[in-house]
């Protein structure tokens, strides 16, 4: 018995082209489900980085004039981040386990949420002013991500210049932003514990003025 030859029809599907080939197979499919992912996710983000600007708007409006900039900053970003100064500079730290996955540079939901904080605080109260993203690591060398990073330079790099890009995303002008990399060479405690590894794995934002 001779097989039957395998016929490929073309059908729409709402206003999307969908392939179908033998059996029946929705060629097509798997990217229609994932395109609609994506939109109702960028969706969801963007109602996530109004939701936080409006609250950054609101504790900046209702700030006392006696509070000083940290504690109004502080109050902005909210307690995953903790914010200090350096002489002419605000410094918002950001541990790495909540940007984060270990050895990745993969902005996690949790990161998305402060760094919108963040954006908006820099929009709202430091429109003139400069944006440094620096990353730092531990001491320990890059092992299980070896694939992706060289060595813990490369890893604060990247991690720095991904920050930078979703605060650009959200706003903050191409020519107010720039990025370094530190790797372990500026750690705020000696790297004797994982206490203390944890504390030096950080973003800092650093905000200058120009």
């Amino acid at each position: 018995m001779r097989t039957p030859l395998c016929l490929t029809a073309i059908a729409a599907v709402g206003s999307v082209l969908v392939l179908t080939g033998c059996g029946g197979r929705d060629l097509g499919y798997k990217d229609v489900e994932l395109a609609e992912l994506r939109r109702v996710n960028a969706e969801l983000e963007a109602k996530l980085a109004q939701k936080d600007t409006e609250r950054v708007v609101e504790v900046v409006r209702q700030a006392p004039s006696t509070a000083t900039d940290v504690d109004t900053a502080q109050k902005a970003v909210g307690d995953k981040a903790s914010v200090s100064t350096r002489p002419s500079e605000l410094v918002i730290s950001v541990e790495s386990n909540v940007l984060f996955k270990p050895g990745s540079a993969d902005l996690s939901t949790d990161a998305k949420s402060v760094l919108n904080r963040v954006a908006a605080l820099v929009k709202q109260k430091y429109p003139n002013h400069f944006v440094r993203v620096e990353g730092h690591t531990d001491d320990e060398k890059i092992s299980r991500s070896k694939d992706k990073w060289d060595d813990n330079w490369d890893l604060s790099g990247g991690r720095a210049r991904g920050v930078l890009h979703y605060l650009n995303k959200q706003g903050i002008a191409t020519k107010d932003l720039g990025y370094a990399g530190y790797a372990d060479q500026r750690p705020l405690a000696p790297n004797a514990n994982d206490s203390a590894r944890a504390k030096n794995r950080r973003v800092e934002i650093v905000v200058i003025p120009k």
